[in-house]
């Protein structure tokens, strides 16, 4: 198999940071996370009125508690992704390698190995450093733009698109 992109990577926290982002961004649109704010004063405020105007009753500040979570439910949610993922990468070392040839790519690490025919990628994300490739929903591989070994990164995506079919997505993070 000619080996046309090779990528030597480890994911380190910042690694992490960008996926979570690039993650949470797919899975909230900007119009929910909008309505989710919404909502969450309405609720956060009729709480606030009924303690104001009936006194305070225990339902009246879970009702604000609701609220105020409904209002930063994104960036705790991301928060939250974010924590978990980079508390895995204090504790990971392993370094991963890609290699992407004419039908199919593999991934190894310590311990395993697998090949994946590229009509398994699912979605693409690009960012100014990184490639996220899924081929789960839930689940990308990260490729670090600086971690490319044979293979221009600025051709990479055109690349995928070819093979897989799947169009590239352009993020921020």
């Amino acid at each position: 198999m000619k080996l046309l992109y090779i990528v030597n990577t480890h994911h380190d926290e910042a690694a992490y940071r960008a996926y979570a982002k690039v993650h949470m961004d797919a899975r909230v649109t900007p119009a929910a996370r909008v309505i989710s704010a919404l909502f969450g004063l309405i609720i956060a405020a009729g709480g606030v009125l009924a303690i104001v105007r009936r006194g305070f009753n225990i339902f009246h500040p879970v009702t604000i508690l609701l609220g105020v979570l409904c209002i930063f439910a994104y960036p705790l949610g991301r928060w939250r992704m974010e924590h978990n993922l980079t508390k895995r990468a204090r504790d990971m070392t392993m370094h991963i390698d890609y290699r992407f040839g004419e039908d199919t790519f593999s991934v190894s690490y310590p311990g395993e190995n697998s090949t994946i025919p590229y009509d398994q990628i699912q979605k693409i994300v690009e960012t100014d450093d990184y490639f996220f490739v899924y081929t789960d929903v839930r689940m990308a591989h990260i490729l670090k733009k600086a971690d490319f070994t044979q293979g221009d990164p600025a051709t990479f995506a055109a690349f995928l698109k070819e093979k897989s079919g799947v169009d590239v997505t352009r993020a921020k993070a």
